[in-house]
């Protein structure tokens, strides 16, 4: 079987981290193939559009011992308050951002389908950029990488697997429902391509110059990383100063 070019770095990097199956849960807000999840052993939920992130938060409470890994779409249509609330309260959540705009003009150049794709009149709508949310939020790990990025992709998956709070890791993409080796993706597989061939590795960025414009290339690359307490480990803080003794910690 061949799988979404994301989903083959998802279970690369849960080799790499080492970490047990039964403690990593995905929640997924786009549509997907059951059975690539049920290939890689873990469990996971399909919720409504935009709900992924409140959703992995209430596992996250619920059992603090999960790693819970969100894929969204493009969570600042949908979801992007839950998105920036998580980030600031530090929820220990791994967010894949799968986002599949499908921009106008890259690099100057205009990609395969754009004629088809795009309305004349939304054009002049820019992209938010989603690497720099996650940083004016205090993300604990900030990544941007197209989905043929895929030794850095992986990477970037198995270091936000052990870090502790919020990591956020865009990944450009045509769409959700691109699985490679399918006669009727060949679009899907040039745009792609396109979005590999027109970027720019830039590790250590500051995310206020990433943005995704019409005049240049890409910028990916891993821009940002930091330690800070967790949800939960401030929570536990804060009851256990103003209680006591007989506070019992949670989780």
């Amino acid at each position: 079987m061949k799988y979404h070019p994301i989903y083959t770095c998802l279970d690369n990097a849960l080799k790499e981290a080492d970490v047990e199956l039964s403690k990593i849960c995905v929640v997924s807000d786009f549509l997907y193939q059951p059975e690539i999840i049920d290939f890689l052993g873990i469990d996971s939920f399909h919720v409504t559009r935009g709900c992924a992130i409140p959703f992995g938060t209430g596992l996250k409470l619920g059992n603090p011992k999960l790693k819970v890994i969100a894929l969204v779409g493009d969570l600042i249509t949908l979801g992007g308050n839950h998105f920036m609330h998580a980030a600031r309260r530090n929820m220990d959540i791994v967010v894949l951002c799968v986002n599949n705009f499908l921009y106008p003009k890259i690099n100057g150049k205009k990609p395969p389908t754009t004629v088809s794709s795009f309305s004349a009149y939304a054009k002049f709508e820019c992209p938010v950029n989603i690497p720099h949310v996650a940083r004016s939020s205090r993300a604990v790990y900030v990544a941007r990488w197209t989905a043929l990025h895929k030794s850095e992709l992986t990477k970037s998956i198995t270091d936000a697997l052990g870090k502790r709070g919020l990591s956020a890791i865009e990944v450009i993409a045509p769409g959700s429902c691109y699985f490679a080796g399918i006669p009727d993706s060949d679009k899907h597989s040039e745009l792609l391509e396109f979005y590999y061939e027109n970027s720019i590795v830039k590790n250590g960025e500051d995310t206020v110059g990433v943005e995704i414009t019409p005049e240049n290339k890409i910028i990916v690359g891993k821009f940002f990383e930091q330690e800070r307490p967790t949800y939960i480990d401030s929570y536990n803080t804060q009851l256990s100063r103003t209680i006591g003794d007989k506070f019992k910690p949670y989780g």
